[in-house]
């Protein structure tokens, strides 16, 4: 039986997916296979790429990764993202999917063709940039002849790409979305606008998920805010142990768990 998990995307709310995974970890559920959107995109690719969930979140907090990929809006102009490759490749030396130790695949937008483009070969880090590059803030990323910008747009919660190979898909939504009466100011209009339209294609991605982990108090945190990295990362994993721990009943969750005890434990992952 194979086990798939899609990460969406959401900012410095993608946090959460590290305290998702060290909690499936823990309860000796396998991952064998990755997709991820976004800030989804990355998590997912360090996980695949051998760092423990606790480690990952210890280096991209202490490097403040996540405000350099994704830095104090300007009203100059767009950004350019070269940078956040710089920092990337410090982490993937060898910038590659082909060492990604769980199969891996990244959701970007091709703004040439206007539609999702999923990365699953090639240059990794590329990838990356391109899943994550916001629109209105950075200059498309153009890999060969085309231009991509965030994979949000199209599918934030990438859960159908694990549909024909994995048996359960678990889908990790850090991206809720809830009144806001305060919508003062570029950042806060252009945030508000990106989370609205990401929202509408994760209800149809939630079909395709046979367990769905969407922790609602991430809705009190802002895709910036990246000095709160702990405290989301706890609510990802306290949401996981919960959700196990409440839907034991779940055929899913019953798969999972049963095949979890007969295989040597994993969580020292």
């Amino acid at each position: 039986m194979k086990t798939g998990i899609a990460l969406s995307g959401g900012g410095a709310r993608g946090f959460a997916h590290f305290g998702v995974l060290q909690a499936l970890d823990e309860l000796g559920i396998e991952i064998n296979a990755v997709s991820g959107t976004s800030a989804g995109s990355i998590a997912g690719a360090f996980y695949t790429h051998g760092y423990k969930p606790t480690e990952a979140l210890e280096l991209i907090s202490k490097t403040n990764l996540f405000k350099i990929i994704w830095p104090a809006f300007s009203l100059s102009g767009l950004i350019n993202m070269s940078k956040s490759e710089d920092v990337f490749k410090k982490f993937f030396k060898e910038d590659t999917f082909d060492n990604a130790q769980i199969p891996l695949q990244i959701i970007a937008t091709n703004l040439n063709e206007g539609r999702k483009h999923v990365f699953s070969s090639g240059p990794l880090v590329k990838a990356m940039m391109a899943s994550s590059c916001i629109p209105f803030i950075f200059d498309p990323v153009r890999i060969g002849n085309e231009a991509y910008v965030d994979g949000g747009i199209v599918n934030n919660l990438p859960s159908e790409v694990l549909r024909g190979t994995c048996d359960v898909v678990i889908g990790v939504s850090v991206a809720p979305v809830i009144r806001e009466n305060d919508l003062d100011g570029p950042k806060r209009m252009i945030e508000r606008i990106s989370m609205v339209s990401v929202n509408a294609n994760v209800s149809a991605s939630k079909e395709y998920c046979d367990i769905l982990i969407e922790p609602t108090s991430l809705r009190k945190y802002t895709t910036f805010d990246m000095k709160k990295a702990h405290e989301i990362y706890k609510i990802g994993y306290e949401s996981a142990h919960h959700y196990f721990d409440t839907h034991s009943d779940e055929p899913a969750v019953i798969k999972l768990l049963n095949k979890a005890k007969s295989q040597p434990s994993n969580s020292a992952k």
